[in-house]
């Protein structure tokens, strides 16, 4: 069974209660149930039957309240068999004083029995007996814990030593913690004072027998005063007798007056000291944690952010593998002064230096004795702008090496480093091996002179690593020599190789705003340099050159004509057939809102631009659906005014080619619209045409996974007129001049693409002219059910004209402008069917148009079907 100490009484109340001022919580690796046997003491005796009587009870755990303050006599406690808790219920526990067993008895000790470690937590007052003012002896402990987890949440303290003085008469340990034990502190434990030897520690630890001991301090531990105190005597915690366990502390551990903090007196140590709080020297003591010459064995300090240490740290005089570290999790920060390290610094005697945890840690001061640092996690800075700082030694790093300071020695990567905090130089006065560690290096991406973090090396390069370039909001320009991010004062046998943004003809390439850069060795004006460069460069030095455009740049540039062809206008004929017309060239009469009609558009194009920054061509594939209902609105002798209203539905698909970078263009767009058109008795005919379009696109490029912007939200409006006559010719034939004026104007949404250029719309109109000629056949046939019909054929031959200058869009404040042939040509034919007394209709159209600049690079088919239906 496990075993440990409490106080309890033979009476038993069911409730739960909690943990005050003494508390003896036993949880025998048992979880804690919701109730507990609750039992009284105020005596001795009452103590022993309550733990008898909780130990034979069928509770899980037992709380035992003190009802007045009381002594514990020299008998040994029962021991507990389950968890227990003694609350001294705002009373005071002692002992009584045992001259016989100073070292192995306290006014609480919890002894070990069979089976596991036995967790007890403390909370109160406990008092170790003093050894009285004739006595020559030491104080009594406050507690002895002996293979057991031991939690202290209230005040524990030593007895003092004997009034009459001497050497034994020293103050008693607060707490002294055996056998494997491990000990929490969340409260007060403070050692017993002496008027003629040396205070007694606050927590006094060592002969690891059961496995290594741990103290976990958030509280404070303290030494007590005494005239010899030192390194052995008065210390807040004293490790001996060849002590191997670990000191967490986040609380504050310090010394008596005139003693160390943490001190060890002989045997061969194992310690590990982690600390986040404070460890305080005593006062009149240069040494916060010191061993005796008698101590040999390792120890291991660890720093954490908020580490506080007033006093020096004496490791191993003899070289031995005493570890300096620097750790912390999280995002928790720190700065340590190497300057401190040093014979005759603060921090002495330690063989190792290492850098753990996921914390970053910023190295200040200019550091004189070597120490070689080894970063397995995390990040150590050597200096920043505000503090430089330098380190004499070799740096292996698995974890992340940056600053703005200077390394006296090798540094080996197979972590990251990242020189500057922000934009710095981190200077490697040695050489530099790459074991396939990352560089990472933060630049303004502009020209030559871009701010920019680099690597300079005094002496060789070798091995590989690669290269992470993070923009700092940088808009890109042309470079010539480059960006400079690693300069090489000896040998640059060492690779590296840049992790981009995409792949450019093999090369890996990072974005800055409308560019794009690649990483190159040599300067363009010194090739033997062996340092290394970004640049914005299409090609290698010694070749043609020209700037290196990112391969988003092509979309945007074509982005506004997909638009504008996704926004145009159809012909009169194309949209509702010619059902307004009779055979004699007249106006159709029609009362009222009394047709509708639906047709579809599909159109392929090859478009190579007439001028074009980044685009060398694009084609695309349009599908419209629009549909209508019109009807007359006036009539008189001279003909009639027919208004409409439009609703459209249409898609744009277009692959842009690019030296840069092939990509898509996929837009949707819905909208509406209204029609008036006069038809004179004459032949004369006016068609006026408005429409607006909401737009929503989704742009990719196929150097890049993924989107370079997703759901854009553009807006399109069009006007148009066309004007014409028709002319009846011989028999069914007629001709119909004609001329159609469209304006058309698109816009985007501006925003910021995946690489966070800003990307905006600066042209985005169009004004075309047509000019048209219809030859068109109508006559009558004999429908199988005795009805006539009306069929029609026609061709039109149209030249167009663009009257404005193409469209323009701004990246990262570069401008990119884009502009078709103004000049096409082209021919149509369709025709209609119309039966069952005009009330029906069936029209279509296909038709071909080319530039005349570039008749077989840039042309456009497309092909319209429609129905129209009189009620």
């Amino acid at each position: 069974m496990s075993g440990a100490i409490g106080i309890l009484n033979s009476e038993k109340a069911k409730f739960l209660t909690g943990v005050s001022l003494a508390a003896l919580a036993l949880a025998c690796c048992i979880s804690s149930p919701a109730w507990a046997g609750t039992y009284p003491a105020g005596s001795d005796a009452a103590l022993r039957a309550a733990i008898q009587s909780a130990n034979a009870d069928g509770d899980a755990n037992a709380t035992i309240y003190m009802t007045g303050s009381f002594s514990i006599s020299t008998a040994t406690l029962p021991i507990p068999t389950k968890p227990i808790t003694i609350d001294t219920n705002g009373f005071v526990l002692s002992n009584t004083y045992d001259a016989t067993a100073l070292t192995t008895r306290g006014a609480l000790t919890i002894q070990q029995s069979t089976g596991a470690l036995v967790p007890v937590t403390f909370s109160g007052t406990l008092v170790g007996a003093n050894a009285g003012a004739a006595a020559t002896t030491a104080g009594q402990i406050g507690a002895v814990v002996s293979a057991t987890t031991f939690t202290n949440q209230g005040s524990i303290r030593g007895g003092n030593g004997g009034g009459a003085g001497g050497a034994g008469a020293s103050g008693g340990a607060g707490v002294r913690v055996l056998t494997g034990s491990s000990l929490t502190n969340n409260g007060i434990i403070v050692g017993g004072d002496s008027t003629s030897a040396g205070g007694g520690a606050g927590v006094s630890y060592g002969n690891a027998i059961g496995g290594p001991n741990t103290i976990l301090n958030i509280g404070t531990i303290r030494g007590g005063n005494g005239p010899t105190n030192g390194i052995t005597a008065g210390v807040g915690i004293l490790a001996q007798g060849g002590t191997a366990g670990q000191i967490v502390n986040s609380g504050t551990i310090e010394g008596g007056t005139g003693a160390a903090a943490i001190g060890a007196s002989s045997g061969t140590l194992s310690l590990d000291i982690v600390n986040s709080g404070t460890i305080r020297a005593g006062t009149g003591q240069a040494n916060a944690i010191d061993r005796s010459a008698a101590t040999t064995g390792k120890v291991t300090l660890e720093l954490q952010p908020g580490s506080i240490i007033e006093g020096n740290i004496i490791a191993g005089v003899t070289p031995t593998t005493d570890v300096l570290r620097l750790g912390g999790t999280g995002s928790d920060s720190d700065s340590f002064d190497v300057s401190a390290i040093g014979a005759a610094q603060q921090y002495r005697n330690f063989d190792t230096f290492e850098k753990t945890g996921t914390s970053t840690w910023l190295l200040t001061g200019v550091g004189t004795a070597t120490t070689d640092w080894t970063i397995y996690d995390g990040t150590l800075l050597i200096g920043d702008h505000s503090a430089p700082a330098s380190v004499i030694g070799d740096i292996t790093n698995f974890g992340t090496l940056g600053g703005s300071g200077t390394i006296f020695g090798d540094v080996s990567n197979s972590g990251t480093v990242a020189p500057g905090n922000s934009i710095g130089t981190l200077t490697i006065s040695g050489n530099y091996i790459g074991n396939g560690g990352t560089l990472a290096i933060e630049s303004v991406l502009g020209g030559d002179a871009s701010p920019t973090d680099r690597l300079v090396v005094t002496g060789n390069t070798s091995g590989t690593t690669n290269v992470r370039v993070t923009n700092l909001g940088g808009t890109g320009a042309q470079t010539v020599e480059g960006i400079k991010i690693v300069d090489v004062g000896g040998t640059s046998a060492g690779s590296f190789s840049l992790l981009g943004d995409y792949v450019f003809q093999g090369d890996q390439a990072v974005v800055g705003g409308a560019y794009a850069y690649r990483l190159y060795q040599n300067g363009v004006s010194t090739p033997g340099d062996g340092d290394w460069y970004l640049r914005s460069d299409l090609a290698f030095p010694g070749a043609a050159s020209g700037p290196l455009y990112q391969p988003g740049v092509p979309l945007y540039e074509a982005y506004p004509q997909l638009l504008l062809a996704l926004n145009g206008l159809s012909t009169l004929q194309q949209r509702i057939g010619d059902h307004y017309w009779r055979d004699d060239g007249k106006a159709t009469s029609a009362k009222g809102l009394d047709n509708v009609w639906l047709r579809t558009e599909g159109t392929h194009a090859e478009i190579e631009p007439d001028s074009a920054t980044t685009v060398g061509s694009y084609d695309y594939d349009m599908f419209k659906l629009e549909g209508g209902l019109d009807g007359e609105l006036y009539q008189d002798q001279g003909g009639r005014l027919i208004g409409g209203l439009t609703v459209h539905y249409g898609t744009v698909s277009g692959n842009i080619d690019s030296l840069y970078g092939n990509g898509d263009i996929d837009t949707t767009g819905v909208g509406l619209g209204a029609t008036l058109t006069w038809y004179g008795d004459n032949g004369f005919y006016a068609d006026a045409q408005s429409q607006v379009t909401w737009f929503d696109s989704d742009l990719t490029s196929d150097l890049v996974d993924g989107a370079m912007e997703s759901g854009n939200n553009g807006f399109g409006y069009a006007l148009g007129i066309e004007t014409g006559r028709r002319f009846s010719a011989s028999g069914p034939w007629s001709i119909t001049p004609q001329a159609q004026l469209v304006y058309s104007s698109v816009d985007f949404d501006t925003f910021n693409d995946r690489f966070g250029a800003r990307v905006s719309l600066d042209d985005g109109d169009s004004l075309v002219g047509r000019l048209g000629l219809a030859l068109d056949r109508e006559e009558q046939v004999q429908r199988a059910d005795g009805e006539t019909a009306l069929t029609k054929f026609y061709g039109i031959a149209n030249l167009y004209g663009e009257f404005l200058d193409g469209t323009a869009v701004t990246v990262s404040g570069l401008g990119f402008e884009n502009r078709n042939d103004p000049v096409w040509a082209g021919l149509a034919f369709g025709g209609s069917y119309r039966w069952s007394g005009d009330r029906y209709q069936l029209y279509g159209e296909v038709a071909a148009k080319s530039s005349l600049k570039d008749f077989a690079d840039s042309y456009a088919l497309s092909g319209t079907a429609g129905l129209r239906v009189k009620w």
